[in-house]
């Protein structure tokens, strides 16, 4: 799962590697109990039923799949969401050509337990939603 920065409350603690820009990579552990933990302090991690792809040509090595991961969190922050959970990744061929195809649905991660509208998303002066979070 790939999270924006700022989008988790530094009360959870929950360890990251920086990925690209503001993004971060959790674990596999931590995804797992990602939601758990957000929901016992009143945020929640929403699901978008819609999945989003990219491909990258290459031999599937780690730069193929990080050119992959880093089009779909474009895609994932022109939609405003601050959050990316990747459910795919296949390596495939076609034509004598090798390239990664790559699926993953984006979520939220905000204060409460009602998604907020992309108006509202986009109105948020930082990646996390909840008006106490705004800077100042």
């Amino acid at each position: 799962m790939m999270v924006q920065q700022s989008a988790i409350p530094q009360s959870l603690k929950v360890e990251s590697e920086p990925y690209f820009e503001n993004w971060h990579s959790l674990g596999v552990l931590e995804s797992a109990g990602l939601d758990g933990k957000l929901r016992a302090t009143g945020w929640s991690l929403f699901f978008m039923a819609g999945e989003i792809r990219a491909v990258a040509p290459g031999w599937g090595g780690q730069k193929t799949l990080r050119r992959g991961v880093k089009r779909l969190l474009t895609q994932t922050r022109l939609q405003h969401f601050n959050c990316l959970q990747v459910s795919h990744l296949l390596k495939k061929h076609f034509l004598g050509f090798s390239y990664v195809s790559i699926a993953a649905h984006t979520r939220d991660i905000q204060e409460g337990y009602l998604i907020q509208t992309t108006e509202q998303r986009t109105q948020d002066t930082v990646p996390m939603h909840g008006s106490q979070h705004k800077e100042q």
